[in-house]
Order: structure tokens, then sequence, then C-alpha cells
């Protein structure tokens, strides 16, 4: 893993023999509640070489631990968003993001001049932005009952489940993202997103999100999305990542190729 110069708030996750610019497109993927830059890692070999795989690191984890994560979603966005324009250094670009992250990503579409519009989306794990987001009251939750709901939701690691010296320092991070989730609500009567290629996934198992909770992401959009149910529970994007991978990657090959003719003419 390289740090990106550019900013903080991302991260190169691949070994880079080249120099990020010399890679000709990005996958740029946000993290979910309690997630840090290394997350999406298991995806490594799932991408083709030529292809600069990014993350971006949230305050409070990582190595962004000594920062409080007290940021909004829509702070979080922004910041992302001043930050972008050297990362995607005029390359065509796709935006991924789980649960929180997806409402990141949101967030970011709604401020990202046309100029810096990724060529393609998917957003897994998340209800339509203006629908609250659970019914859980997490961000309440007493220790034992928050550490129960972890185990229920499968998608903390079990060593931080059983040690309590790691929880100590995990759960005042995660409960505050929980918080940032559900205090979230995407602000009525925006205009819609003119968002090519956008792709939503849910898990069918999730008991937080059905079928129509993703269906209602079409409000948002001008355009049509796709909007498909897959096995598994909340954090069911790790057994599908070929399926959630497989419309950006084609659509920024598709973007490649049409540059590759525009150049050779």
């Amino acid at each position: 893993m390289q740090l990106n110069p550019a900013s903080r708030w991302f991260s190169a996750q691949r070994p880079l023999a080249h120099l990020p610019e010399t890679l000709p497109a990005l996958l740029l993927a946000v993290p979910f509640a309690g997630g840090n830059e290394h997350v999406y890692r298991p995806w490594l070999d799932l991408l083709p070489p030529w292809l600069d795989f990014q993350t971006v690191q949230l305050p409070g984890r990582g190595r962004r631990f000594c920062e409080r994560n007290d940021l909004s979603i829509e702070q979080m966005a922004a910041a992302i968003v001043a930050d972008l324009e050297p990362v995607v250094a005029k390359r065509p670009w796709a935006l991924f993001g789980h649960s929180m992250g997806a409402r990141i990503c949101f967030e970011m579409l709604h401020l990202l001049p046309p100029a810096l519009k990724p060529v393609s989306v998917v957003l897994t794990g998340s209800r339509a932005p203006f629908l609250p987001p659970t019914t859980r009251d997490v961000a309440n939750k007493d220790r034992a009952a928050f550490i129960q709901l972890l185990r229920e939701m499968n998608g903390t690691p079990a060593e931080i489940l059983q040690n309590d010296e790691l929880l100590d320092m995990f759960l005042p991070m995660l409960q505050r993202d929980f918080a940032h989730v559900e205090r979230y609500r995407s602000k009525a009567e925006r205009p819609l997103l003119h968002q090519q290629h956008c792709r939503i996934f849910g898990g069918d198992t999730d008991p937080d999100i059905s079928l129509s909770h993703l269906q209602d992401w079409q409000q948002c959009f001008a355009n049509p999305v796709a909007v498909r149910s897959l096995p598994g529970d909340h954090f069911f994007l790790f057994e599908h990542g070929t399926t959630l991978l497989k419309t950006p990657l084609e659509v920024l090959q598709q973007a490649l190729n049409t540059t590759q003719l525009v150049l050779s003419d």
C-alpha cells in the first residue's frame, strides 16, 4: 500500500511499480462504518493491471487514528471532493461505496463538477438516502448491546470482539460512525442526479434493508438505475466482488477504448 501524496483522504491500494498517473483509469472505494483504508484489499486479485485502485481513509482509524471522527457524512463528502481532482487526474474513474460509504458517495455526486463526474457508480448495503437508515438506534446502545449487535451484523473481526483492549479503542469510533449514519437524511427536493451506469446492490438477508428500500434509490436519479439483491447479510459484498465490479470495469474499459480511438484518429 502506498499513501497518496495529494491528500490524507486517499490511499493507493496496490504496491505501485508505476506512478499513479501512469495508470489510465481509477476505481475509488469508500468504506463502511468502522472501515479503514484496507477493507477492500480482498478485491485486489479481481482488478486488471491497468487500474489504479484507491480507497478513502476516513478520520479516526488506520493512519488517521488520532483524528476524532466528528465530521458528518456531508462534511466528509465535501472534504473528499475538495481533494479529489489531482487523484482523478483527468482519467476515467468509477466510484464505489458500501453502507455509510454509499451515503458519502451520494453526497459526493451532488458536489462533483461535471468535469469530475465518474463514468460508473456502485452503491451497496444502504437504503435510499432519504429513508431512515435503521431502526436499531445503534448510537445510543450501551456497550454490551452494541457489541452484541456487531456480532449479529457479522462485519467486525472476531479478534476485536474478543479483546477488551481492542474494543476500548475501536468502539467509540465505530459508535460515532453509526451516529453519523443515523442522523443523516438527504435534503428534500434535491436535483436528480444525471449519472450513467449506476448500480444498487443489497444482501437478501440484510435485516435492515429490503429490496423496496434499494429500489427507492431510483427517486434520486434521472436515469434508470439497476437494482439487485444478492445472497448474504449486510456484508454480502465480499462474497460477490466479481459481480459488483463487473459493470464499472466494463465501463472503464470502454472509456479507455474510446480514448485510444480518438487519439489514433
